[in-house]
C-alpha cells in the first residue's frame, strides 16, 4: 500500500511524468472520455481535463481518491472527473472510454494485477480505436557485477553469535530485490542486455511469461546476479526506462537484481544461458531463474549450475 509521500515522489519523477503529459497531451481532444486506472492522487485525471477531456473517470481503491477529488476540486475540475473507490476490474461505465491511462506497474511491469486490469479494461471499457497508455514495455537482463547489493542482502544473516543462519540466507537468495540504490550502474553490466519479454497491451492476453536466451561475458569479473528493468512506450515514440544505462532514469521504480545463489567468477566470451519465468497467482507473480554458466575454454566445463525461486 502506497502512503502519501510514495505518491508525491511519484508525481515529482520528471522522467516519468513529462511523457505521461505529453502521451495525454497527444492523445486526448475535447470529444474524449478518459480512463484513470489506479488515479491514486489523480494528477493523470488532472491532466486529462487540462488538455480538454470532456469527461474523467477516475478509478482507485485506495483511500488516496479522497484527496483526489479534493485536489479536483481545488483546481476547478471536478465537475467533469468522476471518481470511483473500486478496482476497474469491478465497476461498469455509462460510456466506453476513448483513452485509458494506468502505471499499475511495481518495479516492474509484472506486478500484481496490472496485466489482468489491461486485459478486462481493453475489452470492456475501452471504445473501437480508442488509445492505451501506456502500449507497451519491454524487459530487459543483463547479468551483473553488484557486490555491495548482494553484501547488503546477507548482511543481516551473518551468523551471529556463531549460529548458521545458512537456511535464512537460501530464503532470502531465492527471492529477488527491488534496487533502488542506483548502486547498480552501466559499467556493472557484465553482459549486453537482452530483451527478454515485450508486454503489447493492446494484444496481451496471458500474464504469464517465460524466456530462456543466452549470453555471453563481455568483460571478466565476478557476477552476483541477474538485473531487470523495463523500457515503457506509452505512445509512438514517447516513453522511459529505468534503464541502468539511462542518461536520465525514472528513479520511482528502481530495478530487479535477482541474486545468484552464489558469486561465480566470469572470463571474457564465458555462456551464460537463461531461463526466466514468471508466473501470476491470486498473490501477484511468482518467479523462478535458471541460470547455468558454461567455461568459454572448454564448454564442458560447467562453472555454475543454479535453480532459483520465490
Amino acid at each position: 500500500m502506497y502512503d502519501l509521500t510514495d505518491y508525491g515522489n511519484m508525481m515529482a519523477d520528471q522522467v516519468r511524468m513529462d511523457p505521461y503529459a505529453y502521451a495525454l497531451k497527444t492523445a486526448v481532444t475535447p470529444q474524449s472520455v478518459v480512463l484513470d486506472i489506479g488515479t491514486a492522487i489523480g494528477i493523470h485525471a488532472l491532466l486529462a481535463c487540462k488538455f480538454g477531456a470532456r469527461k474523467v473517470y477516475a478509478v482507485e481503491p485506495n483511500d488516496a481518491i479522497d484527496l483526489a477529488w479534493q485536489v479536483a476540486e481545488a483546481n476547478g475540475y471536478a465537475d467533469r472527473i468522476e471518481f470511483i473507490q473500486d478496482s476497474s476490474t469491478n465497476i461498469s461505465l455509462p460510456e466506453r472510454a476513448d483513452v485509458i491511462v494506468s502505471d499499475l506497474r511495481g518495479v516492474l511491469p509484472l506486478f500484481g494485477e496490472h496485466i489482468p486490469a489491461i486485459v478486462d479494461a481493453r475489452h470492456r471499457h475501452l471504445a473501437p480505436n480508442g488509445m492505451l497508455i501506456p502500449q507497451k514495455d519491454t524487459l530487459w537482463v543483463s547479468v551483473v557485477e553488484a557486490p555491495l547489493v548482494y553484501k547488503n542482502m546477507l548482511k543481516s544473516w551473518a551468523d551471529p553469535y556463531g549460529f548458521t543462519m545458512e537456511p535464512a540466507r537460501q530464503i532470502i537468495l531465492n527471492q529477488w530485490q527491488h534496487d533502488d540504490t542506483d548502486l547498480i550502474r552501466v559499467s556493472h553490466l557484465l553482459t549486453e542486455p537482452t530483451n527478454w519479454a515485450t508486454l503489447d497491451y493492446r494484444t496481451i492476453t496471458d500474464p504469464d511469461v517465460s524466456a530462456s536466451i543466452e549470453q555471453t561475458a563481455v568483460r571478466d569479473g565476478t557476477a552476483h546476479g541477474l538485473l531487470v528493468w523495463f523500457d515503457a512506450e506509452l505512445l509512438n515514440g514517447i516513453g522511459f526506462s529505468n534503464a541502468p544505462q539511462s542518461v536520465k532514469s525514472a528513479a520511482v521504480y528502481g530495478r530487479g537484481f535477482f541474486p545468484f545463489l552464489k558469486p561465480v567468477h566470469l572470463t571474457a566470451g564465458d555462456t551464460i544461458r537463461l531461463a526466466i519465468q514468471a508466473a501470476h497467482t491470486e498473490d501477484g507473480y511468482t518467479w523462478q531463474w535458471q541460470t547455468q554458466i558454461l567455461s568459454h575454454n572448454n564448454p564442458k566445463i560447467i562453472l555454475a549450475d543454479f535453480k532459483q525461486g520465490s
